[in-house]
C-alpha cells in the first residue's frame, strides 16, 4: 500500500521535539567536520578525474568508522579492489609513500610502522564489507533485505549497471536505489564524475572554476535526489604536482548552509589536510615522497 496515515509521523516528531532529539549524523574527523554524512541522507561528491575524490571519500569514511564505533560500512568501488583501498589507508596513516608500498622499496622501520598500522585498522575492518562484481543496482538493492542499515559508499555511481543498457537510464536506476536505501535508514555517500565543458571551438575539458550542481554527469536525477552535494576543485597555483590545493565546495545542502572547506592533498600519501591549519612541517615532509599522479 503506497500511502499510509501521517499521524504516526507527526506523533514521532512531537516526541523528538519534546525530548530534544537531534537528527543523527556521523562525525568525519578534523579535515571535514561539517561534512554531511547522516542516516537517511544521500551525499554526493563530484570531481574531474585525478582530483582526489576517491582518496577523500576513503579518508572521510575511515575517520567516521574510527569516531563512530557502532557504524558498519559497505563499499561498492567499481574501479578499485579492497586491498588497494586498504593500502592507501595504510599509506595515509603510517606516512609511508604509496608508491614505496607498491614497489616494496620501503625500509625495515617503515615496514614495522605499516604492520602496526594494519593492526590498528583491524577493529575498523571487521565492521566493513565490500562488493564484488557484478556492480549492479540489483546487488545494491539487496542491502535493504539482507543487512541492517549502515553506511554505503558507491564509487562511482555512473559505473553501476542498471537493468537497461542506456547509460542515462542506468544512472536514474542507481539514484532510485540509493533513495530506497536512504529511506530505509542508510547513510549514502556516492562519487560522481563531472561533465566536460565545451566552448570556443575547443575540445571539451574540465574547468574546475565553472563546476556547479549541474556539472554532475547525467545530473538530472542526482541534482534532485541528493540531500547534500559537493564539488572538488583544484585551485593549485603554480606547477606543484606533489601537493595540491583543493576546495571542497558544498553546492547543495537540504539541512543546512552551504560552505567551502579549504583542503590540501598529497597524492604520495593519499592524505588530505586542512589548508587553514598550521601544517607546514608535515606538508614539507610530503615532498620527500615519489608522486604517482593517480588519485
Amino acid at each position: 500500500m503506497p500511502f499510509v496515515k501521517s499521524s504516526a509521523s507527526l506523533a514521532e516528531l512531537m516526541h523528538r521535539i519534546g525530548d530534544r532529539h537531534r537528527d543523527p549524523s556521523y562525525s568525519c574527523g578534523v579535515v571535514a567536520p561539517d561534512f554531511v554524512l547522516s542516516p537517511g541522507k544521500i551525499t554526493v561528491i563530484g570531481a574531474p578525474p585525478a582530483t582526489g575524490k576517491t582518496a577523500l571519500a576513503s579518508q572521510i569514511v575511515f575517520e567516521a568508522m574510527a569516531e563512530n564505533p557502532e557504524l558498519r560500512l559497505w563499499i561498492g568501488n567499481v574501479e578499485m579492489d579492497m586491498q588497494s583501498i586498504l593500502r592507501r589507508e595504510v599509506s595515509r596513516r603510517s606516512g609511508v609513500a604509496h608508491k614505496r608500498i607498491l614497489d616494496a622499496t620501503f625500509g625495515d622501520d617503515e615496514g614495522n610502522r605499516m604492520m602496526e598500522t594494519i593492526q590498528s585498522l583491524l577493529p575498523l575492518v571487521v565492521r566493513m564489507r565490500h562488493m564484488t562484481p557484478p556492480f549492479t543496482t540489483e546487488e545494491l538493492g539487496r542491502l535493504v533485505l539482507e543487512s541492517q542499515p549502515g553506511l554505503v559508499v558507491v564509487d562511482y555511481l555512473q559505473k553501476f549497471r542498471g537493468s537497461d543498457k542506456d547509460a542515462r537510464s542506468g544512472t536514474d536506476e542507481v539514484i532510485n536505489t540509493l533513495r530506497l536505501l536512504a529511506h530505509e535508514g542508510w547513510a549514502v555517500l556516492a562519487m560522481s564524475s563531472t561533465t566536460r565543458q565545451q566552448g570556443n571551438g575547443k575540445k571539451g575539458g574540465h574547468d574546475h572554476a565553472s563546476l556547479s550542481l549541474s556539472s554532475f554527469k547525467e545530473s538530472g536525477e542526482i541534482e534532485f535526489a541528493a540531500d547534500a552535494a559537493y564539488i572538488l576543485r583544484d585551485v593549485t597555483e603554480g606547477e606543484s604536482f606533489k601537493v595540491r590545493d583543493i576546495d571542497l565546495d558544498c553546492v547543495k545542502n537540504r539541512a543546512g548552509s552551504m560552505h567551502s572547506i579549504p583542503l590540501r592533498f598529497c597524492g604520495d600519501f593519499m592524505r588530505f589536510e586542512r589548508r587553514d591549519a598550521d601544517r607546514s612541517t608535515e606538508l614539507d615532509s610530503f615532498n620527500d615522497g615519489d608522486s604517482e599522479g593517480e588519485f
